[in-house]
């Protein structure tokens, strides 16, 4: 039955992520990098796994199965490697493709409500740590990701840059960034890129900039120019 259950989840989360990725026009898998990473993660686990089973093999040969069974060893080490595989490569990928996609109607609301006739519009959408458990010291050095997002409201296709300068909660400047020259289709909105913006992680996984101290306000101002 757990298996039945498993199987139906997976079949309809693979098609709720065919149809996101077709609507957004997104990747439907995670990109290479991530994909190689999750593999090296499995594999080293598989590796520890394998040699603390077959060292223990060898020191207690003779030893009864209620000791040390190297069966059940081995369906464990390939049950949980599976499972970090299965949650790095499908579970958290579709996760994170999700809250993104929450991010643009969010952000496709906001821009819509402040647009005001700009030609441009800049978007702060949320400055958050990417840490499970927040409230402890662990999460002192994880610096806070923020996303912009940036809508070209003109009926053709603009080469946008944007100047963000981020200030916290007193006022006070965090960073003074630029983004790097972004195409944008007539009416498209997309995640404001800058030099810190890393291209090895799938779309849904980036963030515009990082700063030390959550964003709470922030100033901007653009430029644009016709696509050569």
């Amino acid at each position: 039955m757990p298996l039945v259950v498993l199987a139906a989840l997976v079949f309809v989360t693979f098609l709720v992520n065919g149809y996101l990725s077709n609507t957004y026009e997104l990747a439907f898998f995670q990109n290479g990098f991530e994909s190689i990473v999750a593999l090296i993660v499995a594999g080293a686990f598989l590796l520890i796994l394998s040699i603390i089973n077959v060292t223990v093999g060898v020191l207690f040969k003779n030893a009864p199965t209620s000791l040390h069974n190297p069966k059940a060893v081995w369906m464990f080490t390939a049950v949980f490697c599976t499972s970090i595989l299965f949650f790095t490569v499908w579970v958290y990928p579709f996760a994170e493709k999700a809250s993104y996609i929450n991010q643009l109607e969010k952000a496709l609301t906001v821009a819509e409500a402040q647009q005001d006739d700009e030609e441009i519009t800049v978007v702060f959408l949320r400055s958050e740590k990417n840490c499970f458990r927040t409230s402890t010291s662990n999460c002192h050095a994880v610096p806070y990701k923020n996303s912009f997002f940036v809508k070209n409201n003109l009926t053709v296709p603009k080469e946008v840059q944007v100047r963000i300068r981020a200030m916290d909660a007193e006022g006070s400047e965090l960073e003074e960034v630029e983004s790097v020259i972004m195409t944008l289709e007539p009416g498209e909105l997309r995640l404001v890129e800058t030099d810190e913006t890393s291209e090895r992680t799938s779309i849904w996984s980036r963030s515009s900039f990082e700063t030390e101290r959550r964003v709470s306000s922030y100033e901007s101002i653009y430029q644009y120019r016709d696509v050569n």
